[in-house]
């Protein structure tokens, strides 16, 4: 993982656009300058949600422009916060803290990945998509959704190898993203976001093993920066905040049996 750390900047973020991409999924975009130029992927912000919720809502950042002037946030609409947020326009101004926590790191040597994106969790992964085929690096991603309710894929970057999967077959292959991991014996590194089962499977499967797997934790946060304790999770190297210290962390230093679904 990346281990710079720096201090968050606060920006008061205009929206520029808020797109409901499908039924409760929404695509993001806010005018933050300060934020979008420090980011790195793997990263996310603290969002308030003018009074809907006492807590502000930590989202990955999705992707920024190439200016490094716009943040985009892929989230799901689940309770008042991100309720708020959903109902936002262009013109309405936010309150975003960031970028926070340690993202991932794309090693120099790496000339292929693989990106297994469970749902919600291919958030982050298109950010590091885009930074990894900047630097020539071959990218395959394999995103999976329960139904035929998905991102829209010709919002993803060009370039990419995608394989597509649902739990339902309704789109794609039937199955699950982690089913393509013998398929891609040539991936330098293995990047993942998605449900905690996605993690347990992928921490037993044979083809994780002796590799370089990185995975972006979810779990439920206060403060965002490593003060309350709220997000503390089991390693092989100590207790750690998923918001200091992750989200990213290597798969086979997590203690999975003791972590608890957000």
């Amino acid at each position: 993982m990346s281990t710079t750390i720096n201090m968050p900047i606060r920006n008061q973020a205009q929206v520029t656009c808020n797109c409901q991409l499908t039924d409760g999924l929404h695509l993001l975009q806010v005018n933050a300058p300060g934020i979008a130029a420090a980011a790195l992927p793997g990263q996310f912000a603290m969002l308030h949600c003018n009074g809907s919720a006492f807590l502000r809502r930590p989202l990955s950042i999705h992707r920024i422009n190439a200016e490094k002037t716009l943040l985009s946030f892929l989230f799901a609409v689940l309770g008042n916060g991100t309720q708020w947020l959903s109902q936002t326009k262009a013109g309405d101004m936010i309150d975003v803290l960031g970028p926070m926590g340690n993202g991932f790191n794309l090693l120099p040597s790496s000339s292929e990945i693989l990106l297994l994106a469970g749902g919600l969790g291919l958030a982050p992964l298109v950010f590091l998509a885009e930074e990894a085929l900047v630097r020539g690096i071959c990218v395959n991603l394999a995103y999976g959704t329960a139904t035929n309710q998905r991102y829209n894929s010709r919002l993803l970057p060009r370039g990419l190898r995608l394989i597509e999967f649902t739990d339902d077959g309704t789109y794609g292959q039937r199955g699950l993203v982690t089913e393509c991991l013998p398929d891609f014996p040539n991936a330098n590194q293995i990047f993942a976001c998605g449900p905690l089962p996605m993690y347990r499977t992928m921490a037993q499967h044979p083809n994780t093993k002796n590799r370089e797997v990185q995975v972006s934790l979810e779990t439920r946060m206060a403060c965002g920066l490593g003060v309350c304790y709220g997000c503390t999770i089991s390693t092989l190297s100590g207790l750690k905040q998923v918001c200091h210290h992750g989200p990213v962390f290597t798969l086979d230093n997590v203690v999975w049996d003791e972590i608890v679904s957000p």
